[in-house]
C-alpha cells in the first residue's frame, strides 16, 4: 500500500501499526473484535487492498495478486477501479449527494426510471421505487403486491434466496442458518425449485411432466389458494446456481394467472445483462409482473430498485424510503447502462459465458468430483461430489477445494448452495482470463483430492 495511503487511514485511527499494516493477521484480529456480521469464512481470504486492483485482478495488503471470479459476488459489471467510471465519478462530484428522491422529483431519478421501464420486459405501464438492496427491492415488490391485491399469502421456493430482512427472508429458504429463530414475516406456501440435477421427483427434465408445478398446484388447494402472488429466480443464485427449464417457469406464470396473483421476478443476481440478456427470466419467454433488482445496477454502491404494474401503491404515503436513488447514484447507474450497451457487453457476457461453461465441462471430464456444471452468461457453477452416479453432495470437499484455490492458485472465488461453487466475474473478461482461471482450478481440485 502506498505511504499516502497509509497517511489517510492514520487520519482516522490513532493506532496504526504501520510495520503491520500489510498484514492480513493484523486486519483479521481488528476486524474480528469489532464487525458484527459475517457470511463465510474469511480466515481463508487476504486482506483486501482497497488501493490496488483492476478489471478481474485484485490484491491483497500483502501483495498477492488474484483473479477475481466473484465479481463482488455479481456487482461488479465494469471490472474493479474501471477507468471510464473513475473519470465519470470525477464529472459529477459536485453534484448533491442527497435529495429525499421519494418525497421530491429530481432528474436524474426520473431518467434512470425511464431507462429501466424501457430495459424491462412487458408492455404495460410500470412504476419504479428504488432503494438500496436486493433484499428491500424484494420487499418493496411484495408491499406494493400486497397492496395492490389485498392478500398477504405467497408461494416461494425451495432452495431460494432473496434476502435475510422482514419479507425478504421469509421468501428465502437456502440454509438453516439465515432463518433460525427468526419469525417469518408473511404466509409462504413452499414448493421444490426445479432443481433438476437434484430432482425431488426423479424426473429427467427433458421428458418430466412438471411435477415440480403439479406439487405447488396440490399445495395450493390443500394449504389456501389466496395468493397474492409467486416469487421466483429466474436462476437460482445463492441456493446453487440453479438453471430451471424454461416450461417451468412458463407454468409458473400459468399458475399465477389462474390464481389471479402476480409473479415477482428477483434479478437482483442475475439481472443486469450477467446471463447474456438484460434479464434472465428472457431465457424463458416470460413476462413477469414485478422485477427486482440491484448489486449490478450501482456500479459499486448501494442501490436497488423494484418495477411493477403502475401505479405500484394504492396512495401517497403507503411507502417510502430516506434514500432513493439519489443524484450521484442515479446518475452513475445511467452511467453503468450506457457502458453495458455501448460496449456490447451484453453479448460479450453470453460468448464469454459459452467458452467459459465449455472449459468447465472439460474441467469436469477430468475430475469426478464435479457432478454437474451449469449456468447462464456469466453466472456459473460447479457442483462438488463425492461420486457421481450417487451425487452425494461434498460440501466440505467444497470448501477444501476454495480454500487451495485462495491460498495456493490465487483463483479469488466463493460457494454457493450445499456444495457448489460459483462463479460471477465482471461481464469484461477474457477468454485468456477465463483459460487462466481453469488452469487454476485444476490445480486446485488436482491438489485437493
Amino acid at each position: 500500500m502506498e505511504q499516502k495511503h497509509i497517511e489517510l487511514l492514520k487520519k482516522f485511527t490513532k493506532n496504526l501499526d504501520e510495520k503491520k499494516v500489510s498484514d492480513s493477521n493484523y486486519w483479521r484480529k481488528r476486524a474480528k473484535k469489532v464487525l458484527g456480521t459475517t457470511t463465510i469464512d474469511r480466515e481463508i481470504y487476504g486482506t483486501v487492498d482497497h488501493t490496488r486492483g483492476e478489471g478481474v485482478w485484485l490484491y491483497d495488503v500483502e501483495g498477492n495478486k488474484y483473479l477475481d471470479l466473484t465479481g463482488g459476488v455479481a456487482v461488479r459489471a465494469l471490472g474493479l477501479r474501471y477507468k471510464p467510471q473513475i473519470e465519470f465519478e470525477k464529472e459529477i462530484a459536485d453534484l448533491a449527494i442527497e435529495l429525499p428522491g421519494q418525497d421530491f422529483d429530481a432528474i436524474p431519478q426520473t431518467l434512470l426510471a425511464e431507462k429501466l421501464v424501457e430495459i424491462t420486459p412487458g408492455d404495460f405501464d410500470k412504476g419504479v421505487v428504488f432503494t438500496t438492496s436486493g433484499g428491500r427491492a424484494v420487499e418493496n415488490c411484495a408491499k406494493s403486491a400486497m397492496d395492490l391485491k389485498g392478500r398477504t399469502k405467497f408461494v416461494a421456493f425451495k432452495p431460494a434466496f432473496h434476502g435475510r430482512t422482514g419479507y425478504s427472508l421469509a421468501f428465502t429458504a437456502s440454509k438453516s442458518v439465515h432463518k433460525n429463530k427468526f419469525p417469518q414475516g408473511v404466509d409462504v406456501i413452499r414448493a421444490p425449485y426445479a432443481y433438476c440435477y437434484r430432482c425431488p421427483f426423479g424426473q429427467d427434465p427433458e421428458s418430466c411432466n412438471l411435477e415440480c408445478a403439479e406439487y405447488l398446484r396440490d399445495s395450493l388447494e390443500h394449504e389456501g389458494n389466496d395468493i397474492n402472488a409467486i416469487v421466483v429466480e429466474p436462476l437460482g443464485g445463492e441456493g446453487g446456481i440453479l438453471v430451471p427449464p424454461s416450461k417451468w417457469i412458463q407454468e409458473l406464470r400459468k399458475i399465477a394467472d389462474e390464481y389471479d396473483a402476480f409473479l415477482i421476478d428477483d434479478e437482483v443476481q442475475a439481472g443486469m445483462g450477467r446471463t447474456g440478456k438484460w434479464w434472465a427470466i428472457e431465457h424463458h419467454g416470460v413476462v413477469p409482473d414485478y422485477i427486482s433488482i440491484a448489486k449490478a445496477i450501482g456500479g459499486g454502491y448501494p442501490l436497488g430498485a423494484s418495477i411493477g404494474p403502475q401505479p405500484m401503491f394504492s396512495k401517497t404515503g403507503r411507502h417510502s424510503e430516506t434514500f432513493s436513488a439519489e443524484p450521484k447514484a442515479a446518475m452513475l447507474a445511467l452511467f453503468v447502462i450506457n457502458e453495458i450497451e455501448k460496449n456490447n457487453l451484453i453479448e460479450n457476457a453470453a460468448k464469454m459465458g459459452d467458452y467459459f461453461i465449455k472449459r468447465l465441462k472439460e474441467l469436469q471430464e477430468k475430475h469426478e468430483v464435479i457432478g454437474d456444471v451449469r449456468g447462464l452468461g456469466l453466472m456459473l457453477g460447479i457442483e462438488i461430489v463425492e461420486d457421481p452416479k450417487t451425487k452425494k453432495a461434498a460440501p466440505k470437499l467444497r470448501d477444501k477445494i476454495v480454500k487451495n484455490a485462495v491460498q495456493k492458485q490465487h483463483l479469488w472465488m466463493i460457494g454457493a448452495g450445499t456444495s457448489v461453487i460459483r462463479f460471477t466475474p465482471s461481464y469484461i473478461i477474457t477468454k485468456e482470463e477465463i483459460d487462466e482461471a481453469v488452469e487454476r482450478l485444476d490445480k486446485a481440485i488436482s491438489e485437493t483430492k
